[in-house]
């Protein structure tokens, strides 16, 4: 299985991992937030890869199999705002055995909480939220 080549310390000897990041808009929030943790290791710990304006699972798939080596070990990370649309890339990555995390639904589900309202759902939406600095 995919998932057994991690086992194996030797599998990152001269390696590059590859983090994927997907959006349905440009992938600015995303790639930040995998540059900020890329930051805490060392120069060129990582390959970041971006596709953006996703639309489908079946883009998400095709970019996959053009772009998977499977000797390189990979992750997602993903700032999908339809609901659909992250279920299904979540399956889809699930299926291959690729880590992901989702950036942007869990927020999401949080803030609608704190407001009691229901989210537009529009990717590359932006409003004009105040951010305060202590």
């Amino acid at each position: 299985m995919a998932e057994d080549r991690f086992d194996d310390p030797l599998v990152f000897e001269d390696v590059t991992p590859i983090v994927f990041v997907i959006s349905d808009a440009r992938g600015k929030t995303a790639a930040g937030v995998v540059e900020a943790a890329a930051d805490q290791f060392g120069d060129d710990a990582v390959i970041i890869k971006t596709l953006g304006n996703v639309n489908s699972a079946e883009m998400v798939s095709d970019y996959l199999n053009r772009n998977l080596d499977e000797d390189v070990p990979i992750a997602v990370f993903h700032t999908i705002v339809d609901r659909n649309l992250r279920r299904d890339i979540r399956r889809e990555l699930d299926k291959r055995g690729i880590p992901s995390i989702d950036l942007l639904g869990p927020a999401i589900t949080v803030i609608s909480t704190l407001t009691g309202e229901e989210p537009h759902y529009q990717a590359g939406r932006r409003s004009r939220t105040e951010v305060h600095e202590a």
